[in-house]
């Protein structure tokens, strides 16, 4: 059995975007941390009632981060839930995330997205892009 058989297989690597002006500086960082045969998704999740990327015409968003996720080669997830949060742990599990790039938060501290989401995936490497 050759050394590469032996080796489990790397976790998928998940970026969390939430808007069109850094969508793509998030996907390039994420690309750029990916293992060969790491998985990239791209995860968009909206609170159920509010619109995707911030912008009310929701088909020209949704198809500007499909173009962005494509230039990476990233899997596309687009969520829609009343808790961001949770809907972010559950994807994460259940697509055995070993990374997660995000931007930072503009509400910093203990109580941010970013501290929350950590929290419950006490196991996954964060890593926050300014």
């Amino acid at each position: 059995m050759n050394e590469e058989a032996k080796m489990p297989p790397v976790g998928g690597l998940m970026v969390c975007v939430t808007g069109q002006h850094s969508c793509e500086k998030l996907l390039e960082r994420g690309a750029s941390l990916r293992l060969a045969g790491q998985k990239l998704y791209c995860v968009h999740c909206v609170q159920i009632g509010r619109n995707f990327l911030n912008n009310a015409y929701e088909p020209l968003a949704i198809e500007f981060l499909f173009t962005c996720a494509s230039l990476y080669d990233a899997e596309l997830t687009i969520l829609r839930a009343n808790s961001v949060i949770d809907a972010l742990v559950e994807f994460a599990m259940t697509n055995r995330v070993a990374r997660i790039v995000l931007g930072a938060s503009p509400n910093p501290g203990s109580d941010s997205f970013v501290s929350r989401l950590s929290a419950r995936l006490p196991d996954v490497e964060f890593v926050v892009v300014e």
